[in-house]
């Protein structure tokens, strides 16, 4: 374990698309913070700094970068480090992997022209800018004298990480996780296999933009996941599944959201399959629960609202001041959250994180954009330039998305439901085309509503439709909004960490897949 092991490093800067560079794998350590200092950082240059790169290193790179004319430009640097261990039947795996570069980008007339070094060095760092700076140029000749005042960035939003993981020993955190295993395999004599999976990543940021700014952001997220089968005596397997993410520590992990209600929900959820009978099929009223279930509209119409895929023709194109949902149904992209995955305190392009509302009481108000695609749709950033890591350009991506709450009593949504299904969890695979907002998205649990109550498991069950349709039949809003601390990424072409949640609501246009009976809608259809 106390091995370490290290992959080939690129030196020489490249365009986007190569995924070896500057990874080493090691030994689990639990001391993230402290060995991610100790192997990465500039060690030539400015004297010591609590940047990752010298002050002066990041300003002659942007003044470099922006030399030949470029529009915009920010030279992004970040050092990871992610602690994992995963159970498999009993069989505890640990890893201990970090991560380092600089992004480079620059842009000239809407064009992105992006490159990365592995390397803090100040000399391959300035060479991967003059690199861009020539790309963005296009045969340009000749350099211009640009001087950049440079200036830190302060923000009120703080995201504590309590404890650091270098506070608690790596064994105690392996002692944790058997724990949490054992506790599955003895729910329950019919539990087949059980997967568990415990992350911490500690993640320090600095970006130096064209316009001045430079910023400094520690990042650190905690998630844990777990994966119950249960086979019954007639060979019938089926496996339940619950997880918890958030940018904090592992004191979060309390209350509902402890690592044994995670595990015990896994388990409870198996076991409901197992005696689950067949889904019905039709168009008929869907409840969706509050929290995780917002997944269904984080898919099916925030990309759509993300400012490069209005641009490229989404659904949502020219829709600002239409109604494009329900009345009474109001859509909120936040990246001010606490603890939630989707939450920073600056974007990655250096925007200050906020609170946007994309639809307001039915009526389409803005949309998600990164300082790039606004300026081409002639709005504002809300913040949402985001990126996986020093390998990639922002782009606009969700942060926290959500369905705000309304005022019916979730118990009355239920009560004046006569025959339809509950959806407490999604799941079980799915596609989403985030142009159309067309979606087919598995139920991970869900049970059928007869006469106004909730009655028997169901399994087999998929949802189907388009998302500003689905927005639009929505007619109940409950008043139990809850944001989901999920443990999830969402990819786009590269992933990122997000939250998803709304209130128990009722919706009409949704097509219910099944293996069971045809059903129609006692009600009447959508209205």
């Amino acid at each position: 374990m106390n091995s370490k092991k290290k992959r080939r490093e690129l030196s020489r800067r490249q365009f986007l698309g190569r995924s070896a560079a500057g990874v080493t794998a090691l030994g689990f350590s639990s001391t993230l913070l402290n060995t991610l200092l100790l192997h990465t950082g500039c060690k030539t240059g400015a004297q010591a700094t609590d940047l990752i790169v010298p002050e002066d290193v990041l300003k002659k790179a942007v003044e470099l970068l922006m030399a030949k004319g470029a529009d915009f430009g920010e030279v992004f640097a970040e050092r990871s480090a992610f602690d994992t261990l995963m159970s498999d039947d009993r069989k505890i795996n640990t890893t201990t992997l970090i991560e380092k570069g600089v992004g480079v980008r620059g842009v000239k007339e809407g064009k992105t022209f992006y490159a990365y070094t592995a390397s803090f060095e100040p000399d391959e760092i300035y060479k991967t800018a003059q690199f861009v700076a020539d790309a963005a140029a296009q045969g340009i000749v000749g350099e211009t004298a640009l001087i950049v005042d440079m200036a830190r960035q302060t923000s009120d939003l703080s995201f504590p990480i309590v404890p650091h993981p270098d506070e608690t020993a790596a064994d105690k955190k392996i002692e944790m996780v058997q724990g949490l295993t054992e506790r599955a395999w003895s729910a329950d004599e019919r539990v087949n296999q059980v997967s568990q999976y415990f992350q911490e990543i500690m993640r320090q940021i600095n970006i130096a933009t064209s316009s001045g700014k430079i910023i400094n952001q520690l990042v650190g997220r905690t998630l844990f996941y777990a994966l119950t089968y249960m086979k019954d005596k007639d060979g019938n397997l089926q496996m339940g599944m619950d997880s918890r993410g958030a940018y904090a520590g592992m004191d979060f992990f309390t209350g509902e959201n402890s690592f044994e209600v995670v595990v015990d929900k896994s388990v409870e959820r198996a076991k409901k399959l197992l005696s689950a009978i067949d889904s019905p099929r039709g168009m008929f009223p869907v409840v969706l629960g509050p929290g995780g279930t917002g997944v269904l509209f984080h898919e099916s119409c925030g990309h759509g609202m993300e400012a490069d895929l209005v641009f490229k023709g989404s659904n949502y194109k020219d829709q600002i001041g239409k109604q494009t949902a329900a009345k009474g149904v109001t859509l909120i992209d936040d990246g001010t959250l606490p603890e939630l995955a989707g939450s920073f305190a600056f974007d990655d392009e250096g925007t200050p994180s906020q609170r946007t509302v994309l639809v307001n009481d039915g009526i389409q108000e803005n949309y998600l954009c990164d300082l790039i695609w606004a300026a081409k749709l002639g709005i504002k950033s809300t913040g949402s330039g985001r990126r996986q890591s020093f390998r990639y350009p922002p782009i606009p991506r969700m942060r926290n998305t959500f369905i705000d709450g309304g005022d019916v009593p979730p118990e009355d949504i239920i009560a004046n439901t006569k025959k339809g299904i509950y959806v407490a969890q999604t799941g079980g695979g799915g596609e989403v085309d985030v142009i159309t907002g067309n979606f087919m998205m598995g139920v991970g649990e869900a049970y059928l509503i007869e006469d106004g109550k909730i009655t028997s498991p169901i399994k087999g069950a998929t949802l189907s439709g388009m998302g500003i349709n689905a927005m639009k039949t929505i007619d109940l809003v409950g008043n139990d909004l809850v944001v989901f601390p999920g443990a999830g990424m969402c990819g786009k072409g590269q992933s990122v960490p997000t939250g998803f949640g709304m209130p128990t609501i009722r919706v009409r246009g949704i097509m219910v897949g099944g293996p069971g009976e045809a059903w129609d809608d006692v009600e009447g259809g959508a209205k």
